[in-house]
């Protein structure tokens, strides 16, 4: 790329002056002309289109304005005909009884038609027809005489579309007619139906439409809805009917208007306007030809002009030139044969002569000013770097104390910028009172005559930031000039020194401060450090700090540094209870034990779970009571059948009636019911008995089974329908049963109160158990009940909230209580009106599977 520069400025540089302004000149022209030339061009074509847009719209415009014409003059005549009396005549004497549908297709002029020419200059219509006022097709003619279209008379939306007063453009078997329908009436008057015309939308009726008011180049047609294919057109010689529309937009200009704009056409038939482009792009190419050619003469008169000017004046140009040129070469040393030799382009060796000069001028000039700014950078740049890297702030005051300058560091100390404290007192700025008059003090003791200036250092106050005090060391140091005495004052912020100086004493004093304990222990186990609260920890591993722990616990601190995790225990010594959180500080190899004082917290939470018990305990025992009557019933049963076989054996002994197996028979039923009854009396002393909390490993499809036993009484009584859908497989859970009876009993009794609203054919209840998604056991008890409303069903598990008028609403909340301690949960859906379904939900045992123990 460089050596293309050069060699094209070697060529230029050879040319003489007048050849190169003649290239130049002719280059230029015929730049100006081709720019010229496409934007005048692209101009031209813009306002060409424009035109031909406006002409284009402008036409189909008319041509549409005249097809509407042309159709109101039909509307004018049938107005005319429908009205004509004949027609009134011909109603009088026509009876169209309403269970004679008969269509009469006639061949001859009908009566009701005048016997002279109707039409007159207008084409005659395809059809006419008669119709009732139901929309039934009477009569039909055909001034042409062709046949009614097949089909016509059961197209029923055709039927529709022509009832009441109306004109529209719509296509019968594919073929597009102009329809207009007419009320009739006899003489009395009364509307004894409509005249129907059909008149064929072809060619012939399109040209007719723009006779005299249309540019004799525009075709218009009529298409489908979708704009794809002609129906009819004005000029099949040119554009038939059947042709894509696609294909013809690349020879005509087209647009497409909607009829709907101009009547009530029921179909969306579009009114197209096609202009050919073939005319107007030879127009538009002769004028831009003839404008190009008139440009082209223009150009070239003033290229002419332009070369004649410069070859004139570029004798003169010359000898201006040739002694610029001298000059320039005398400044750089050169002989005057050395430049007579040079020949060319003058312009160009001026050019490089000039630049000569000036490169030498701008040398030495910028020589002489690198070597004055260099020494003043150098001193600058010591300054500054002196000042910006320092640490403390450094300001330069004057002997009054006022601020004259100062670097960044400073600027931060005072948070203000140098700008905003130019000529302030520093004092003033920096100290609170008392430090600031100790500033001043030490200013002034420079006033008396000194051989050596000391430099003075203090400890002074700032004022506060940040809510924070700022107290820095001060060093003012003298600096003695020709005229005046400055001072270096160098401020040193040790608040942050101060402030870790007191938080590194805090942190000291912290481990010593706590009340809880806090020991560390080394990679061997041996304990470096416990504060005094550790007594009972080291009276409990028996050793003292210096010393090493039990085998068990520094086995405990090497795995907690080899994992470098946290390790939480907790231990019980004679009066306390601690938990321990043993985290590693791996840097050091040592680990921090942190110790916490549990003991009120677990004596608090085994009140808190005794109180608890109780309470459940309390629930089942007034549950029992609620069930009692059941109860009794349940316990009577087996009673009353030992009662009746212990009889039934006396008789038979007294009596000696009966056999040996008569009586074992009967004693065996008094075993079975014996046993029966005791079965009873154990589930209910299970139930009231109060025990500690005992979890089992057993089927949950056993505990439902166990509890629909026990409600059976209740829902026998209220006759309502159980339903049992229990899981094949066991659901094996580690549960207390008891309390697990009582929340499943409790859900039950509810869903039992629930359903006292409905009739006893309505009542059923549904128990269902399965797996969940997340591989949990599940219970469903769904009732038929009124329901439970949203606002109730949100507060439905909270204490002391029931919905019964009797109740005390700790049911649901022990419920809950109850299924949570179990890691479960407990959950409802209700619909008012509907039923409600409440969900238990359990962890299942981590085997799933039977103890064979």
């Amino acid at each position: 790329m460089v050596q293309s520069r050069s060699w094209l400025r070697g060529f230029l540089r050879s040319l003489p002056l007048p050849i190169f302004v003649l290239l130049f000149g002719l280059l230029a022209g015929i730049s100006v002309l081709w720019l010229v030339d496409r934007h005048q061009s692209g101009a031209l074509q813009d306002i060409f289109d424009e035109t031909l847009q406006t002409r284009l719209e402008s036409a189909s415009r008319q041509a549409l304005i005249n097809f509407d014409e042309h159709k109101q003059s039909y509307v004018y005549l049938m107005r005319l005909l429908a009205n004509h009396r004949r027609m009134a005549t011909y109603m009088d004497l026509t009876f169209w009884g309403p269970f004679t549908t008969v269509f009469e297709d006639r061949k001859e002029l009908p009566p009701w038609m005048p016997l002279q020419q109707f039409w007159r200059q207008l084409a005659q219509p395809t059809y006419l027809i008669l119709m009732d006022l139901d929309g039934n097709m009477r009569e039909g003619f055909s001034p042409k005489g062709l046949p009614i279209p097949t089909g016509l008379l059961e197209d029923q939306a055709f039927v529709m579309a022509s009832r009441g007063e109306k004109s529209f453009v719509t296509t019968l078997g594919g073929a597009p007619y102009f329809v207009v329908t007419e009320p009739i009436w006899d003489t009395g008057p009364e509307m004894m139906g409509h005249l129907v015309m059909l008149l064929r939308v072809d060619s012939d009726f399109l040209a007719a439409s723009q006779q005299g008011g249309t540019d004799n180049q525009a075709i218009v047609a009529i298409t489908e809805p979708e704009g794809k294919k002609l129906l009819a057109t004005s000029d099949t010689a040119r554009v038939d009917a059947g042709e894509d529309v696609e294909m013809l937009s690349l020879e005509y200009l087209i647009t497409t208007q909607s009829f709907t704009q101009y009547d009530d056409a029921d179909l969306n038939l579009l009114f197209m306007t096609l202009m050919p482009r073939s005319s107007f792009l030879a127009t538009s190419e002769k004028v831009i030809d003839l404008e190009r050619k008139q440009r082209a003469v223009g150009a070239g008169a003033i290229i002419v002009t332009f070369m004649a000017v410069v070859l004139l004046i570029s004798g003169r140009i010359n000898r201006v030139l040739r002694r610029l040129q001298e000059f320039a070469s005398r400044a750089l040393g050169d002989t005057p044969e050395k430049t007579q030799s040079k020949t060319g382009n003058q312009l160009l060796i001026l050019e490089e002569r000039v630049r000569d000069v000036i490169d030498l001028v701008l040398t030495a000039r910028e020589r002489t000013r690198s070597q004055h700014e260099s020494q003043v950078e150098q001193l600058e740049s010591l300054r500054a770097a002196a000042m910006s890297a320092s640490a403390d702030g450094m300001i330069t005051i004057d002997y009054a104390g006022n601020v004259i300058d100062m670097n960044a560091t400073a600027e931060r100390q005072l948070d203000r910028r140098l700008s905003q404290v130019l000529g302030l007192e520093l004092s003033r700025l920096a100290f609170d009172a008392s430090s600031a008059k100790r500033f001043n003090e030490m200013l002034e003791s420079y006033q008396a005559p000194l051989e050596k200036l000391p430099i003075q250092s203090d400890e002074l106050q700032g004022f506060p930031k940040d809510g924070h005090s700022s107290d820095f060391e001060v060093s003012l140091t003298p600096v003695h000039l020709e005229d005046d005495l400055l001072f270096t004052v160098t401020l040193r912020d040790v608040g942050d020194r101060k402030a870790r100086e007191r938080e590194i004493a805090a942190l000291a004093a912290f481990s010593a401060e706590s009340p809880s304990p806090i020991l560390r222990i080394n990679q061997r186990g041996v304990i470096v450090y416990a504060n005094t609260p550790s007594e009972p920890l080291l009276k409990y591993w028996n050793c003292r700090p210096a010393q090493t722990l039990p085998l068990y616990w520094r086995t405990i601190v090497m795995r907690v540094l080899e994992e470098n995790t946290d390790y939480e225990t907790e231990i019980e010594t004679s009066n306390h209870r601690f938990s321990l959180l043993m985290t590693p500080v791996k840097d050091v190899e040592y680990v921090n034990i942190y110790a916490r004082d549990i003991t009120a917290q677990r004596l608090a939470e085994d009140e808190l779970q005794r109180r608890q018990d109780e309470l459940v305990h309390v629930a089942r025992l007034s549950t029992m009571g609620e069930m009692s009557t059941g109860i009794a019933h349940e316990l009577n049963q087996p009673l009353s059948a030992i009662s009746n076989f212990a009889n039934g054996c006396v008789r038979r002994l007294n009596s000696d009636v009966g056999t040996k197996e008569d009586l074992v028979k009967a004693l065996e039923q008094i075993a079975a019911q014996s046993k029966r009854a005791a079965e009873i009396i154990k589930r209910l002393r299970a139930l009231v008995t109060k025990q500690q909390t005992i979890r089992q490993h057993i089927n949950l499809n056993e505990i439902v089974n166990e509890v629909c036993e026990l409600v059976a009484h209740d829902i026998r009584k209220d006759k309502i329908s159980l339903e049992k859908k229990l899981i094949d497989q066991p659901l094996w859970v580690d549960v207390d049963t008891v309390q697990i009876e009582q929340v499943l009993i409790n859900l039950v009794r509810n869903a039992i109160d629930a359903m006292q609203v409905r009739v006893q054919s309505e009542r059923r209840l549904l128990i269902e158990t399965s797996f969940t998604e997340d591989d949990r056991a599940q219970i469903r008890i769904k009732d038929d009940g009124a329901g439970i409303p949203e606002e109730q069903l949100i507060k439905l598990f909270d204490a002391f909230y029931t919905t019964k008028e009797h109740g005390m609403g700790m049911g649901l909340a022990i419920t809950k209580t109850i299924v949570e301690e179990h890691s479960g949960k407990i959950y409802a859906n209700s619909k008012v009106g509907k039923g409600s379904t409440f969900y238990v939900e359990l962890p299942l045992s981590s085997d799933n599977k039977v103890d064979e123990e």
